[in-house]
C-alpha cells in the first residue's frame, strides 16, 4: 500500500492565505461588482485572435470538457481498481464527483454570474460562469493523479507535477481565449479547486489509515 506524505504546513498556510482574496472575490461577484481586469483581458485576447490560435485553444477547451475529462477519469478509476488501489479509487470518486457537484449545482447557481458576451468560439455552455468548473475540476483531477503517480514513482515526481501544472494552466487560458469565462472565474476555480484537492487528499489519507488497520 503506498504511503502518502502528510500535507505540509506550507500548503495549509497557502490555503489560509488564499482564502482572503477568494472571499473578497466571492463578495464582489455576488454583489455584481465586477472587476475591470475582466474586461481588459477579454478585450486584449480578442485583439490577439487568429485562425491558428483559434484552432489550438478551441480544441484544448473542447478536449478538456466534462465529457472528455469524465472519460479520462473513468479510465483512471478502472486502472486504480485493477491495481487494487481501493482507497485511491474511492478518494478519486469523492474528489471528482464532489467538485462537479459543488461547482455546477451549488456555487454557479448561487453566484449566478453571466458568461462573457458573444461571440464565442464554443457553444452549448451553461449560463453561469463563476467559478470555472473547467479550472477547478481539471486542477483537482490532474494534481490528484499526480500525487498517486509521484508516490509510486518518486523519481518522476517533478516531471509529473510539471506536466500537470502546464495542463491546468493551458486549460484555464483556453477558457479565457474562447470567451467561455472571465479571468476571475478562472482564478476562483483554481482557488476553490485547490481547497477541494486538499480536502480530498486528507480523505485519501483517512481511508488509507482505515485500510491499514484491517
Amino acid at each position: 500500500m503506498p504511503k502518502y506524505q502528510k500535507i505540509s504546513r506550507n500548503n495549509l498556510y497557502l490555503l489560509l492565505l488564499l482564502s482572503f482574496p477568494f472571499l473578497q472575490l466571492c463578495y464582489q461577484i455576488f454583489n455584481k461588482n465586477y472587476y475591470a481586469l475582466d474586461l481588459n483581458i477579454l478585450e486584449f485576447l480578442g485583439n490577439q485572435r487568429n485562425s491558428f490560435l483559434d484552432f489550438i485553444f478551441t480544441n484544448v477547451y473542447r478536449t478538456s470538457n466534462t465529457y472528455v475529462t469524465g472519460a479520462i477519469v473513468l479510465i483512471a478509476l478502472i486502472t486504480l481498481i485493477r491495481q487494487r488501489y481501493w482507497s485511491e479509487a474511492k478518494a478519486l470518486v469523492f474528489a471528482t464527483a464532489g467538485i462537479l457537484i459543488l461547482v455546477d449545482k451549488v456555487l454557479k447557481p448561487f453566484f449566478d454570474r453571466d458568461r462573457p458576451p458573444k461571440p464565442r468560439l464554443v457553444s452549448d455552455l451553461s449560463p453561469d460562469s463563476f467559478p470555472s468548473g473547467h479550472a477547478a475540476g481539471n486542477l483537482v483531477f490532474y494534481f490528484y493523479m499526480s500525487l498517486i503517480i509521484a508516490t509510486k514513482y518518486p523519481h518522476l515526481a517533478k516531471y509529473v507535477y510539471g506536466v500537470a501544472t502546464c495542463l491546468v494552466l493551458l486549460i484555464g487560458f483556453s477558457s479565457l481565449y474562447v470567451n467561455a469565462h472571465w479571468t476571475t472565474d478562472i482564478l476562483g476555480g483554481y482557488i476553490f479547486g485547490y481547497c477541494w484537492l486538499l480536502i480530498s487528499l486528507n480523505f485519501l489519507k483517512l481511508l488509507n489509515r482505515g485500510q491499514a488497520k484491517l
